[in-house]
């Protein structure tokens, strides 16, 4: 029998509210479209971020044997080859589900596809997976915005970059999470610099009460989730994970504000996508 919670932790679910937090802010910068069609694109997404999970744990086995053991495979939770039948389940519905859109839109969902397996294959074998776990995320934005009825444009692409670069650092960070290296500074300046972006994005708008109250919403974030990470005075890298990809949502709703794309409506929903990882997280560790 599958254990259920394994199967959760194995998805790392708490953090699907991030994907969904994606999937919105790219639909509404690219003029939203029909409900039925971001039906697909947020279950397509989710199915393939969670599949994409679950192949993580199984390409590494050997290295959680011996540095994560308390993970499902290497705990006897679940077997290698359930969590592999369950990959190509997940990650083959997933694409299903958003291939149908239209011609882009399955080339792009392909794209992704490739880039959530060509990461867990190579992650751990050279430090280019950090850009191709981030590139995965910028996958989704292009996906999703090549559905809505704006298409693919400007504003779609410059968030796509702003989200690269804030994951870009998150990936850095954790890759020093289970073996206790030094802290990554190339981690710490690529979560930073979309702030400036923001910034620089909201002065050229024209915009500036949402955008400060966006962007220092997102820095105290930010700041919190280093401060937390302290024990007996030393940063624990591994703590700050969690919270920055429930920062993600933050990411999103600063992004809004500055292309003059935020309403209360979508401001609801990214702070309820915030509020379930922050809350998931607790009971689901999100790496």
């Amino acid at each position: 029998m599958v254990n259920t919670r394994a199967l959760l932790v194995l998805g790392r679910v708490s953090n699907l509210s991030t994907v969904w937090s994606n999937c919105l802010c790219a639909w509404v910068l690219g003029g939203t479209g029909q409900g039925s069609v971001f039906t697909a694109l947020l279950l397509g997404s989710s199915l393939m971020y969670v599949g994409g999970m679950y192949l993580n744990d199984y390409c590494d086995v050997k290295f959680d044997k011996e540095f994560r053991p308390e993970r499902p495979i290497p705990s006897g939770h679940v077997s290698q080859r359930a969590v592999l039948l369950l990959t190509l389940g997940l990650l083959g519905s997933g694409y299903a589900l958003v291939a149908w859109v239209n011609l882009q839109v399955a080339l792009l969902g392909a794209l992704l596809l490739s880039l959530i397996v060509a990461y867990n294959i190579v992650h751990k074998k050279t430090g280019f997976g950090v850009a191709l776990m981030a590139g995965c995320r910028t996958g989704v934005y292009l996906m999703v915005g090549a559905a809505s009825l704006g298409g693919l444009n400007s504003e779609v692409v410059w968030a796509g970059i702003l989200m690269f670069l804030y994951v870009l650092g998150i990936t850095c960070l954790a890759r020093t999470e289970s073996t206790g290296g030094a802290l990554s500074k190339t981690g710490l300046i690529a979560i930073l610099v979309p702030l400036v972006g923001v910034l620089l994005a909201g002065a050229m708008n024209s915009l500036w009460i949402g955008v400060l109250l966006s962007s220092g919403t997102l820095a105290g974030w930010i700041y919190f989730a280093f401060s937390k990470a302290k024990v007996n005075g030393r940063l624990i890298a591994g703590k700050t994970i969690g919270p920055l990809l429930a920062g993600i949502c933050l990411v999103d709703w600063a992004i809004l504000s500055s292309m003059r794309q935020f309403s209360l409506t979508t401001g609801g929903f990214l702070v309820a996508f915030f509020l379930f990882a922050v809350i998931a997280q607790r009971r689901i560790p999100a790496t």
